[in-house]
């Protein structure tokens, strides 16, 4: 039996190269932290994807993270969060408002609907604070 056909397999020869797959080596430990780094950088989901854009000359976006805004980020995210939360609690207390008709109800749930509106007020103005601090940097 002649070993190109043994087992019903073809055996790949160099007259039959595939041309949709590829290796590529990077002997040079600086050539693979570089292209490690671009990877990253790149916002490419697979490996697959960046090369494939690099060969092609296809456009893909380089994120750059800006280490001196990490605090403000998350400064603005906490005072996000904090919004979110009185907001849930305004929404729950104008609810309430709504669905009780009894007059002394009605008129706690407005005592906590202002001091809610004061809390949100006050953390607008924390914001827009953080934020000019930020930009006259």
């Amino acid at each position: 039996m002649n070993k190109d056909t043994e087992h019903g397999s073809e055996r790949k020869t160099a007259e039959k190269p595939r041309w949709d797959n590829w290796h590529v080596r990077l002997p040079n430990p600086k050539d693979q932290q570089r292209a490690i780094d671009l990877f990253q950088r790149s916002g490419a989901e697979t490996k697959s994807d960046f090369v494939r854009a690099r060969i092609l000359g296809e456009s893909f976006k380089v994120i750059t993270v800006d280490k001196s805004a990490v605090e403000y980020y998350r400064k603005l995210s906490d005072l996000t969060a904090q919004i979110h939360k009185i907001g849930v609690l305004y929404n729950q207390a104008v609810r309430a408002i709504n669905s009780y008709h009894s007059v002394k109800t009605a008129q706690i749930m407005l005592e906590k609907l202002e001091k809610l509106s004061l809390q949100i007020i006050t953390l607008q103005q924390k914001t827009i604070q953080l934020t000019e601090q930020f930009d006259s940097r």
